[in-house]
């Protein structure tokens, strides 16, 4: 027999976990299931297994948090726990910024940085830690949305791997499935969202489908780097190092920034994150990096022994304008919400935002 769960997530990324850590505190018998593509937790905050070599994980798709100072207090409660135990560390003095004259200074920023200790991933299993009855908080990893329907007043979710899920409640931590960039991703002729619903019957659902269709994102590409453990990588001091560039050298480059990360082996990953409409050539990218470095020693001999082992494309990943109204995260008729980073809360962005998105819709429910 299926289970009737009373809320389902999709998603299990950092405002999905969020929201079920702080639901589960305020009713901790009501049960709820994350449904995720992916095979970890976190999302776009995930941590990834080389394919090849599994004991090298590096995080390839969000490697910081940015917090506005000072830190609303509602998030404080929750990362405090993390702050002082030591999982969740700031990073803001690891910042650096190379300007298109290949000068490397301190990154100047008026947020407060951080990272999780040892991975990203830690992040939402220590928010997740955090419920008081973590046993009601279950997951379905590895399962792709098909099709949601509301009949009876249920929700049915269908998945790619046959199974069917119910639940009185139904919560998008994302935007995807509410986005025509659904149709290429998911490989699918119609917004499942906008399938779910006769237009006109629910008129929160069809002001947020408008204005979700105004959102704009951008296409990136992660390029992972290996560098042995060699007399090279024991000259490399740094933990985690990241390395912004210029506005110059984003617009000739595409390149956004690289992160260094040491792995358990003594090896380092490097991630070189980019902005991109077409893809770049491969083949000309570590002699850029090895240009833009040419007068810093310690980062041009790693490059100099990095060998590309993978990339990662990210299709479409947090939204760039076009922000939507907190006024259209529940319908209270159909049972239905929306978290995430798609919301216009304050001035804040990025994961604070959709921390702050999932703290509010738990409030606005019990």
């Amino acid at each position: 027999m299926t289970n009737i769960y009373d809320f389902i997530v999709i998603g299990a990324g950092i405002s999905a976990c969020t929201f079920a850590s702080l639901l589960n505190k305020r009713s901790s018998d009501l049960s709820i299931l994350l449904v995720e593509h992916g095979s970890r937790i976190g999302g776009r905050a995930t941590t990834r297994k080389s394919r090849k070599n599994k004991i090298l994980e590096y995080d390839h798709g969000l490697p910081s948090i940015n917090f506005t100072e000072p830190i609303p207090e509602d998030i404080l409660k929750l990362i405090s726990p993390l702050i002082n135990s030591k999982k969740l560390i700031d990073i803001s003095k690891d910042i650096l910024l190379m300007n298109e004259f290949g000068y490397l200074n301190n990154a100047v920023s008026h947020d407060l940085i951080y990272r999780s200790s040892p991975l990203m991933l830690n992040f939402c299993e220590e928010i997740i830690c955090q419920s008081i009855n973590p046993q009601k908080i279950n997951f379905s990893f590895q399962t792709l949305i098909k099709s949601i329907k509301r009949r009876h007043d249920l929700w049915e979710i269908k998945a790619n791997n046959g199974k069917l899920f119910i639940s009185q409640n139904l919560i998008l931590s994302s935007s995807l499935i509410a986005h025509s960039r659904c149709l290429k991703i998911l490989n699918i002729n119609s917004i499942p969202l906008r399938d779910a619903f006769i237009p006109g019957k629910d008129k929160v659902v069809d002001a947020l489908l408008k204005e979700t269709g105004k959102l704009t994102y951008m296409m990136r590409k992660v390029y992972i780097f290996y560098v042995s453990n060699s007399s090279v990588v024991q000259k490399f001091n740094h933990q985690y190092l990241q390395i912004t560039f210029s506005k110059t050298i984003k617009e000739d480059l595409n390149f956004e920034r690289i992160i260094f990360q040491r792995q358990s082996d003594g090896s380092i990953i490097m991630l070189l994150h980019c902005s991109y409409i077409n893809n770049l050539p491969e083949i000309n990218i570590l002699k850029s990096l090895i240009s833009l470095f040419s007068t810093h020693k310690l980062f041009l001999d790693l490059f100099l022994e990095a060998r590309l082992i993978d990339t990662m494309d990210w299709r479409a990943s947090q939204p760039l304008d076009n922000l939507l109204p907190k006024e259209l995260q529940w319908s209270d008729s159909s049972k239905i919400g929306f978290c995430g980073d798609w919301f216009d809360l304050n001035i804040c962005g990025g994961v604070e935002s959709a921390m702050n998105s999932s703290i509010r819709l738990v409030k606005s429910l019990t």
